[in-house]
């Protein structure tokens, strides 16, 4: 039976530029605490669009927040946590081009939450994993 174990904790800069370095960092305890390949690339597509929205629309240009990121294996599965203190808007109507990051996370994890308060919005992203 597979064990995977351990917790991650990060607070990332409101800003872009944080995200790349955030990145490496998760993608480094995602393999070290044994997901395929496969499963770390679908997780850092997944979290890195939850930070993004965060910084974007959470703080919406304002770097001085902090967005943070709680990872944790738990009982065969793999809970994300990526919260901001900001409000997100709703998507528009006619998307175009953008708007598409819940469908993604939607896709690549086993479930999607989404909760926003007056104190800011929490994604909850949650991956079932393998235990042979």
């Amino acid at each position: 039976m597979r064990e995977y174990q351990g917790a991650y904790r990060d607070a990332l800069p409101a800003d872009p530029a944080a995200l790349a370095p955030a990145r490496h960092a998760l993608r480094a305890w995602l393999t070290g605490g044994g997901l395929s390949e496969d499963d770390v690339q679908d997780v850092l597509i997944a979290a890195g669009e939850a930070c993004a929205n965060a910084i974007e629309h959470g703080y919406r240009g304002s770097s001085e927040d902090k967005v943070l990121l709680h990872a944790v294996f738990e009982a065969g599965r793999l809970e994300i946590t990526i919260s901001d203190r900001g409000t997100w808007r709703p998507p528009p109507a006619d998307r175009g081009s953008r708007g598409h990051g819940r469908l993604i996370m939607e896709q690549l994890m086993d479930k999607v939450t989404i909760e926003g308060t007056g104190t800011g919005t929490t994604v909850r992203l949650v991956k079932d994993l393998p235990t042979a």
